[in-house]
């Protein structure tokens, strides 16, 4: 139970890490609303499904879809991993994403779910320690 919670967790670490690091947007780390490609060595390994963001901009969710030829990159799996924006279908509602996704044996199903504030919780001031 607690190696299941663990990986899990590291997912997602890796999942929230790799949207940051493979698109840059000035004022997010994240995906703007749309479906994005995710390819490993060229080949088609994943989807990604963000939706509009709500009222409060700094809560984000992203809905990924890997196949099981999908690796997670790690100090071990050195893999190169390009998200891009999808020339297929897109997606309009996490609903139609549910439902229309490619899905099969091995494929992983990854809810990404980010809190983005300008400050650490517990401080008045970003500057400095």
């Amino acid at each position: 139970m607690i190696r299941s919670f663990i990986k899990a967790k590291r997912t997602l670490a890796t999942c929230v890490l790799l949207a940051g690091l493979c698109i840059w947007t000035p004022a997010f780390a994240q995906l703007d609303y749309d479906t994005y490609d995710v390819y490993q060595g060229g080949a088609l390994v994943g989807t990604i499904y963000v939706p509009q963001r709500g009222p409060d901009s700094s809560i984000y969710f992203e809905y990924w879809v890997v196949s099981n030829r999908y690796i997670y990159p790690s100090e071990k799996n050195l893999v190169t991993t390009q998200i891009v924006p999808s020339a297929g279908y897109h997606y309009t509602s996490l609903a139609d994403f549910l439902a229309k996704v490619p899905w099969g044996d091995g494929y992983r199903y990854i809810t990404v779910v980010a809190d983005d504030r300008a400050a650490l919780p517990g401080r008045t001031s970003t500057v400095g320690n």
